[in-house]
């Protein structure tokens, strides 16, 4: 597999320069033709004439709304265009984030968004796009962290693996990327007493397999009893990881909101890049 369309959102909020100069050198290091999304929150099931009619306040809420998304799409012109990116282009779009954002995802091979900023939510978004793109968007989904410097692809990579169809599509949509790290270590929580790396372990038939797409990779098994996220987390702070890849929500999203699941521990609390699949 090879990225060869990337769709960034491209906004203003905190960490959003970080996450467009990611995309920016992702894309040129892929070959990738990469798309600038900002939208302007304006639901596109919302007619023109209802805003006209809805007087001055209504107006300029929404003018305000545009003038926000054009200043995210000017900041991610002028970061790709210091980033050398040869194919890309911009998109400002009259439509709710979420929504918008989950159309176009479908026409990429790669959706990169920054993580839920639950203290500055952006105007025209649920303040959750990550996770709605997760189960709405049919795209693998890269997420930077809202705070932090730019992170770097190319160091060590962690793979969260239980054999789930989730991490399945996660770890298949990651190889681009894993090929770009200089360490690859999968992580298995399943509690079991067999081995790591032998034949009949799933961690061991994983490694085979990235072995065959040219990536040499380590097996590590978290210790029983652990909060997984939580496990993830600590491995990936311990190890030097820059990246983790994970299936998300393998179980329903409110149950993992309600017990803290993987995917929302994650999600919360991350502070690398994540890839996520569904």
């Amino acid at each position: 597999m090879c990225y060869k369309t990337i769709l960034v959102h491209a906004d203003t909020a905190r960490g959003a320069a970080d996450r467009l100069r990611l995309a920016s050198r992702l894309a040129r290091a892929s070959d990738a033709h990469l798309v600038g999304s900002a939208l302007t929150g304006i639901s596109r099931f919302i007619p023109p004439r209802i805003i006209a009619e809805g007087g001055p306040a209504l107006a300029e809420c929404c003018a305000a709304m545009r003038r926000d998304a054009a200043a995210g799409l000017e900041l991610f012109g002028r970061i790709v265009r210091e980033e050398g990116v040869a194919s890309f282009e911009e998109r400002l779009i009259d439509d709710d984030v979420d929504g918008g954002m989950a159309q176009q995802a479908r026409y990429c091979d790669l959706v990169v968004v920054g993580q839920s900023d639950r203290d500055a939510p952006a105007r025209g978004t649920l303040g959750d796009l990550p996770e709605y793109l997760l189960l709405h968007g049919g795209r693998p989904m890269l997420v930077v962290p809202a705070a932090g410097s730019a992170p770097d692809l190319r160091g060590k990579a962690l793979v969260a693996w239980d054999g789930s169809v989730e991490a399945t599509r996660a770890a298949a949509a990651a190889l681009p990327l894993l090929r770009m790290a200089v360490g690859v270590t999968v992580m298995t929580c399943d509690g079991a007493a067999a081995p790591l790396d032998q034949a009949g372990d799933p961690s061991g038939r994983l490694l085979g397999y990235l072995r065959r797409h040219g990536i040499s990779a380590g097996a590590h098994r978290c210790s029983g009893g652990q909060h997984v996220g939580e496990a993830l987390l600590a491995e990936a702070a311990e190890s030097g990881a820059g990246l983790l890849v994970m299936g998300g929500y393998g179980q329903s999203r409110f149950r993992e909101l309600l017990l803290g699941g993987a995917t929302a521990t994650v999600l919360q609390s991350m502070t690398i890049p994540v890839l996520l699949a569904h």
